[in-house]
């Protein structure tokens, strides 16, 4: 009898464990389901939806999947609560982003942040009655960086709970995996009240260490930074001086950070200056970007569609700013957008539509290590594009038939 492999969720983790699914059990029906508000667009995560849709995964509904006997279920981010007493089969899966029994709930990409914890973890289990509360099968534990934000943990989350599943599927599927029951010592819960994040403010009146905290725990570049003194900051340095005025108060303000008063710590805000970036790489300012980088502004920042600044000099040709960063600040030559279109084929564009081929024998004669073979969300590569914008010189001059 056939067996089949649901997977009910969102984002890179879906999409990284499907991948693995279709490669290493082909003899296995694949089947998905996704999250309500994944409209089939790529962003900071994948679509797990247009994934499935560009690589012909059936796309079933909850109610569907309930009736199926040789099934398992494996929750990846699902945004519904699961009643197990539905499902004919009691083969029931999730991961939860952080070490059981802690933290069971929502925000917990904030949340151990908030707390000042040490370590967070993943957790794969079984799915029971209660929210996060079943038998445990395997765990993963991590220290967090002191310099982390909530965007740093989650996407570590995707890191280690990808990891899990891989390593503990072939025991799922046989059967042969170990359970235990979780523990009361250290079991917490938060629900969706816990954090209101449609109003978010920083209590700074509190020490260095608990603002700084709270700063890193609601900066989240793709959807969210925290507004403190009127300024969009991305993180905090918290400073030796010790505060001698009351807290809150501004002791000093440049261009790049302000420095205020806290409880006990004078505490530096670092703030956002992407579009400013962003707009310089566009725009061919160079000399504006070695100056965000002498300030020691991280230059890896993107829009809300993935462009970094190195992806924008190639769309707009700007090749002073492409061999900087390239052979200077040592740029990733494979970066991609949130449609994982590659820095070459930006290249390739450019050369293409504009028909000028500099930027693109620049990189082939100085640059190594560039997929020239790398696929696209869509499933294309830079020679499928070429084609298309029928630029005869510079298809001639792609490495890659």
């Amino acid at each position: 009898m056939s067996k089949t492999i649901c997977i009910a969720g969102k984002n890179n983790i879906a999409i990284n464990i499907a991948k693995y699914i279709a490669y290493k059990y082909p003899d296995y029906k694949l089947i998905a389901i996704t999250n309500q508000n994944d409209y089939g667009n790529n962003n900071f995560q994948l679509s797990f939806k247009h994934y499935c849709e560009i690589n012909d995964i059936e796309v079933v509904s909850l109610y569907e999947v309930y009736e199926i006997e040789n099934l398992y279920f494996i929750s990846l981010e699902f945004d519904k609560i699961i009643k197990p007493s539905r499902f004919k089969s009691k083969e029931l899966f999730n991961i939860h982003f952080s070490y059981l029994p802690a933290y069971k709930g929502m925000y917990t990409s904030a949340l151990p942040i908030l707390n000042n914890e040490e370590y967070s973890g993943v957790t794969l289990h079984l799915i029971d009655t209660g929210i996060d509360t079943g038998d445990i099968i395997d765990q993963e534990k991590f220290k967090l960086n002191p310099s982390w934000t909530g965007q740093d943990l989650y996407l570590k989350y995707i890191e280690y709970g990808t990891r899990i599943v891989k390593k503990n599927l072939e025991n799922i599927l046989t059967g042969k995996y170990d359970v235990k029951v979780q523990s009361h010592v250290k079991s917490s819960y938060y629900d969706k009240n816990s954090i209101d994040y449609a109003n978010l403010t920083i209590n700074i009146n509190k020490t260095a260490n608990e603002v700084h905290n709270q700063i890193r725990a609601f900066s989240f570049p793709a959807y969210q930074l925290p507004l403190i003194k009127d300024s969009e900051i991305y993180n905090s340095i918290i400073l030796t001086s010790k505060t001698v005025a009351k807290p809150g108060n501004i002791l000093f303000e440049d261009e790049f950070s302000i420095t205020i008063s806290t409880i006990d710590f004078d505490l530096k805000l670092l703030k956002d200056k992407r579009s400013e970036l962003l707009e310089a790489s566009k725009k061919g300012d160079l000399k504006l970007i070695k100056k965000f980088h002498a300030n020691l502004y991280p230059l890896n920042q993107r829009s809300k569609e993935g462009w970094d600044i190195l992806i924008l000099a190639a769309y707009n040709g700007h090749l002073d700013i492409i061999r900087w960063l390239l052979e200077d600040v040592g740029w990733d030559v494979n970066t991609t957008n949130n449609n994982l279109t590659s820095f070459a084929m930006y290249v390739m564009t450019h050369a293409s539509l504009n028909n000028d081929t500099s930027i693109l024998e620049y990189i082939l004669k100085n640059t190594k290590g560039i997929q020239w073979n790398h696929k696209d969300a869509r499933g294309h590569n830079i020679n499928y594009y070429a084609k298309k914008l029928n630029n005869i010189n510079v298809i001639n001059l792609l490495p890659c038939p």
